[in-house]
């Protein structure tokens, strides 16, 4: 494999197995209340704990500029606020709607990418991304979703994936001056923090089995996701990763279908082809 398959290894990997997070959470939920600030600052804290040790390898020499510091700091706000946001959403709504609002992000970055990443805007990446939304949209149903909840689980849903689209273009501009394990464990800790003042009172309290789940959860997922996920960006343009993302909800409805039971239907079916087709047809050369 080539580099540029290699990268688009990793981030569809990582993409997928941010799809399987209903694996974890939602066993944790039925024993007690699991607030969505605890589920965010657990996986930022272990992704910190995972990462820091080995910045040291492979870092960049001489000084780094202070805006790259700022730039930074500003991920690990937004990866905070994206990490709450999502988690927030699963816990308000279903998992349909949770995760076709989040999923607007690829949206966003193939907007300012030519802009943001100084990536050639291409006809083919607006036509994949409108035909992968409108095959989540197919195979989401959010029209066949319940009431209870919708409202609020989609604006925080959507209110994510604008921090999400930040956090891709920031990663990737940060490439040149930080290593892969800087970038994850540094904005981590920024992020650990913010979180740590947003989770309600009595919001700590996790049984056990609870803080096995969501630990294990924020170890797979979190940080070597997070990394994997990194080092792929690394390797293709941020369009190209943006839209490989969309794994994420694709294999989140499958988990849904055979684990939950979550019905799926012919559109679904129809939606899910669609999807795999523009992810497909994004990343030929």
């Amino acid at each position: 494999m080539n580099e540029r398959q290699v990268g688009y290894a990793l981030v569809a990997g990582a993409a997928a197995s941010w799809g399987t997070w209903s694996l974890f959470l939602r066993p944790a939920a039925r024993v007690g209340p699991l607030a969505p600030e605890l589920v965010a600052l657990v996986v930022q804290g272990t992704m910190a704990l995972v990462t820091l040790p080995w910045c040291w390898r492979g870092a960049p020499a001489g000084r780094r500029p202070t805006w790259a510091w700022a730039l930074m700091v500003a991920l690990g706000v937004s990866d905070a606020l994206n990490g709450w946001l999502f988690f927030k959403a699963m816990s308000l709504t279903t998992l349909a709607v949770a995760v076709l609002t989040h999923s607007l992000a690829p949206l966003l970055v193939a907007a300012v990418a030519p802009w943001a990443a100084r990536e050639p805007a291409r006809a083919r990446t607006w036509v994949c991304l409108a035909g992968a939304l409108g095959g989540l949209t197919l195979l989401l149903r959010p029209w066949a979703s319940p009431a209870q909840g919708v409202v609020a689980g989609a604006s925080a849903g959507a209110a994510s994936a604008l921090f999400y689209a930040f956090n891709i273009l920031v990663q990737k501009r940060l490439g040149g001056h930080f290593s892969g394990p800087e970038v994850v464990g540094y904005h981590a800790v920024v992020s650990a923090g913010v979180l740590a003042l947003l989770v309600p009172a009595g919001g700590f309290a996790l049984a056990p089995s609870q803080a096995l789940l969501v630990g294990v959860a924020a170890l797979l997922l979190g940080a070597a996701g997070a990394l994997a996920f990194l080092a792929g960006l690394r390797r293709i343009p941020a369009s190209h990763a943006a839209t490989l993302a969309l794994l994420e909800p694709l294999v989140a409805v499958l988990v849904g279908v055979l684990i939950w039971g979550e019905p799926l239907g012919l559109l679904g079916a129809l939606g899910g082809l669609l999807v795999l087709g523009s992810l497909l047809v994004s990343v030929l050369p």
